[in-house]
């Protein structure tokens, strides 16, 4: 595996990423192009958390893909996180899909977003796909498109339990269509796998809810998964993504989601092998 981290801008904004590339393995036939899943941590649009990053990206290239980690644009004095955010993960998209010397399927990009990336995540599989909003947040100057969405934990709805107050979504974004990625949801969304447990302190489950409500009336295909019990943010939910001394960040039914998962991705077409 080779680590490369880059600098792109997308509409003057500099943004951070971190891809970890998969090496051909020497004694295959013939070389094999990878799928690639470009992340989105979490960190409530005020950090990135690191938890969601590193430990994610290099699950699933040990599923066999090459992964990215995206640093999109945060809240802070000056910059709200939209439109910003949607371009980044655009551009982000079109420099992985040009990355013909790295074996990358074009063909099977994904988009993985927890906790606030999940918004992220959500609200592009929305806008990518509607050309009226495409070209209104400038999405349309960008090579490449993404195959299916994975959300963990997602935060969908900015009315929806988080944030609490109007000012902080205000300073995630002003543009009222961008609160709700349920409604942003076309027939031209692409498909997505969808996990959060019931009790969530944070994002309260009516997020995901109303996300797959929402695919499920315009025809997308979607798999999602509700978890009986689990505090937010568990990521991996095992010991490699466990504050140190707190238990509670480990949850043996909710760590099956990476199985779950890539099994889904499968049964797409989007990753090799069957079961």
């Amino acid at each position: 595996m080779q680590i490369e981290q880059q600098t792109l801008t997308a509409a003057g904004h500099p943004f951070q990423v971190t891809a970890y590339w998969l090496d051909q393995i020497s004694d295959f036939e013939t070389p094999v192009d990878y799928p690639v899943m470009i992340i989105c941590p979490g960190g409530g649009f005020t950090y990135h958390s690191g938890r969601e990053e590193a430990p994610i990206a290099t699950r699933f290239a040990a599923e066999g893909m090459h992964t990215v980690v995206l640093n999109y644009q945060l809240m802070d004095t000056h910059t709200a996180v939209y439109p910003w955010a949607l371009q980044q993960v655009a551009q982000t998209v079109a420099w992985v899909s040009s990355q013909t010397g790295r074996h990358v399927d074009a063909q099977r990009i994904l988009l993985a977003g927890f906790s606030a990336g999940g918004h992220v995540a959500a609200t592009f599989n929305g806008v990518a796909h509607d050309p009226v909003l495409k070209q209104r947040y400038r999405l349309d100057q960008y090579a490449g498109e993404i195959a299916a969405v994975l959300l963990g934990y997602p935060l969908i709805d900015l009315t929806a339990g988080f944030p609490t107050d109007a000012h902080t979504r205000e300073r995630m974004t002003t543009d009222s269509r961008l609160w709700a990625a349920q409604k942003l949801v076309t027939a031209q969304s692409k498909p997505a796998f969808i996990w959060q447990t019931i009790t969530d302190e944070l994002v309260p489950a009516q997020n995901s809810l109303s996300y797959v409500q929402a695919l499920l009336a315009h025809g997308v295909a979607a798999e999602y998964h509700l978890f009986g019990s689990g505090i937010h943010g568990l990521a991996l939910a095992n010991h490699v993504t466990e504050k140190p001394g707190k238990t509670k960040y480990l949850n043996q039914p909710v760590s099956q989601w990476i199985g779950l998962a890539t099994r889904w991705l499968q049964t797409q077409d989007l990753l090799a092998g069957t079961f």
